[in-house]
């Protein structure tokens, strides 16, 4: 007599669970232990400076800050309302899982019935629209400028979801999910460069976290209201998306770093006058010259003085050869080395397909609650990860919280793999039905408190303004091309070789992160562009605070 399938799935995932908090200890233990040492060595750095600066620079630095911190809201709320772009952003995505079923089931309110691989073209186009829009974001940007190039943006939201709308044919779809698409790119190429050059240094991170904050209320957004109204329904909300943005965002001034690069100096000053709440003309001047010299590239600038007879900081207008050169610099080669690490994880991590597909894969597995109501809730939770993220970028830092991150994504994605092999094999799992929903609900957390967040908010940061605009372009192309790989073949390599095969290849990639960002990723935190630029060399000096606070001083 055979021993039940059940007592043997018991047995195993009583055991399974016993490893599996030892190693989250162990693993909480090792991240406690890095966060920690990131912390010693922030205080001591801190205290060394604190040393070397006088009593009345210090009380000059103070009162800056105080000053600069009163003022900031008007920062976060020209990032919020830039960032409205990707709620945009958001709602494409979030068509796709809720208007999919619709579509493969024919369901009444949907003007045609799709295959299966019908539906992988619709999400793929997506991605391939999104592989157009670098090219159009990266130029229009440094030419017409970045609060320009959003608005365009936003223009090809408004009429992809137009074409969506009257769309009769499969065809008509594509074309809309292409028109979508390009706006995607554009969006997630100028965002970076508009938040990073209108933050201070102090909450450039967590400002940067709200590219991905505001992409996943779109999703959540259109996954809450999409499973209760109609397909034409939906369609019309999602259209409000960008004009509601269009409305919000055209108050703001264009960043100062892009102003002064095309010689538009007055218009620069009051642009960061207005950002940092400056109203003493010569004082944002000073203000401006100051900053230049921590966001251009040392040879790019001329060699007068910052401050004295003749101050002078502009850059020098590049063709894009010119940048792809200045973007071969030691420094820049490995800020987009790492940059292209973290975001092939991203897709290599799965989560891109597993939200696209995710009523899809909750089906599969016969969690015993309905699947559109789990994907409310798996958004929902990625959403507050994301504000949790914003929450604690500047005080954990970047790297403790991408260490976390990707060492927490790789377990729970083998969790996930491990019960989707048991399935697969005919275990009886009805025990565990909803271990598929906790699991990815939990994947989530640790995803977006890191590894969903930070890239974009790095891509800021790690690349000086003359090469922003080429660096931004590649790595949405490449995050392009390696999505589209992995969407399409996720249904592919799921039909032949099972879906937990998939998984446990994910849980793979997100192990090898945590190992490169451990040894490679640097921390940003609390640096500005030039110190992050030489941190990137290696080797070179860094720069000092208390000269700096010395040269504010001068300036003043």
């Amino acid at each position: 007599m055979g021993v039940p399938s059940n007592f043997v799935f018991k047995r195993f995932a009583s055991r399974f669970a016993r490893w599996l908090r030892k190693i989250a200890k162990r693993c909480a233990n090792t991240i406690m232990s890095i966060i920690l040492i990131n912390v010693l060595k922030e205080a001591r750095s801190k205290g060394e400076i604190v040393t070397q600066v006088s009593p009345s620079q210090d009380k000059h630095c103070d009162e800056k800050t105080t000053k600069h911190k009163q003022t900031q809201w008007r920062q976060w709320l020209a990032c919020i309302s830039a960032t409205l772009s990707m709620v945009a952003v958001g709602t494409v995505y979030g068509w796709t899982t809720t208007s999919l079923s619709r579509l493969t089931s024919g369901a009444s309110d949907v003007p045609m019935k799709i295959t299966d691989d019908e539906g992988s073209w619709i999400v793929s186009l997506t991605v391939i629209g999104s592989m157009i829009g670098p090219f159009l974001g990266a130029s229009l940007a440094d030419r017409y400028g970045r609060k320009r190039c959003l608005l365009l943006a936003s223009g090809f939201f408004i009429v992809g979801w137009i074409v969506v709308f009257f769309a009769q044919t499969v065809a008509a779809l594509y074309v809309s999910r292409v028109i979508l698409g390009i706006g995607v790119g554009i969006a997630y190429t100028t965002n970076p460069m508009y938040v990073s050059e209108v933050a201070d240094v102090e909450i450039r991170g967590a400002l940067g976290t709200l590219i991905a904050v505001n992409v996943f209320t779109g999703s959540l957004l259109t996954c809450s209201i999409g499973p209760w109204i109609s397909y034409q329904a939906l369609t019309a909300v999602l259209f409000t998306v960008p004009i509601i943005f269009v409305a919000c965002f055209s108050w703001f001034p264009e960043t100062p770093a892009f102003l002064a690069a095309r010689g538009r100096r007055a218009e620069a000053t009051r642009s960061l006058a207005f950002f940092k709440g400056i109203r003493d003309r010569d004082e944002a001047r000073r203000e401006l010259e100051y900053t230049l010299r921590n966001v251009f590239i040392e040879d790019v600038c001329d060699n007068t003085p910052v401050t004295g007879p003749g101050a002078r900081t502009e850059p020098v207008k590049r063709s894009w050869m010119a940048k792809l050169k200045l973007l071969m610099l030691p420094s820049n080669t490995r800020a987009l080395g790492i940059i292209l690490g973290l975001i092939a994880t991203q897709q290599l991590s799965g989560n891109f397909s597993t939200i696209q597909y995710l009523e899809v894969l909750f089906k599969k597995t016969a969690i015993g609650i309905d699947s559109s109501i789990a994907t409310i809730l798996v958004l929902a939770v990625s959403l507050v990860s994301c504000g949790l993220s914003t929450a604690t970028v500047e005080g954990a830092g970047r790297r403790p919280l991408l260490i976390a991150s990707t060492l927490g994504a790789s377990i729970t994605l083998a969790v996930l793999a491990t019960y989707l092999t048991l399935d697969a094999r005919g275990v009886d799992v009805s025990a565990a039905n909803l271990l598929p929903v906790i699991d990815v609900i939990v994947f989530q957390v640790v995803y977006q408190i890191g590894l969903g967040t930070l890239p974009n908010a790095l891509t800021g940061e790690l690349f000086p303004t003359e090469v922003k605009a080429a660096a931004g372009a590649i790595v949405i192309i490449f995050d392009g091309v390696l999505g589209f790989a992995v969407t399409k073949l996720y249904q592919v390599i799921g039909d032949w070789l099972g879906t937990d095969v998939i998984y446990y290849f994910f849980a793979a990639s997100c192990l090898l992160a945590f190992v490169m960002v451990i040894f490679i990723v640097p921390e940003t935190k609390g640096r500005t562009f030039r110190e992050i630029q030489e941190l990137l060399e290696g080797g070179a000096k860094k720069t000092e605070t208390a000269e700096c606070s010395q040269e504010r001083s001068n300036m003043a």
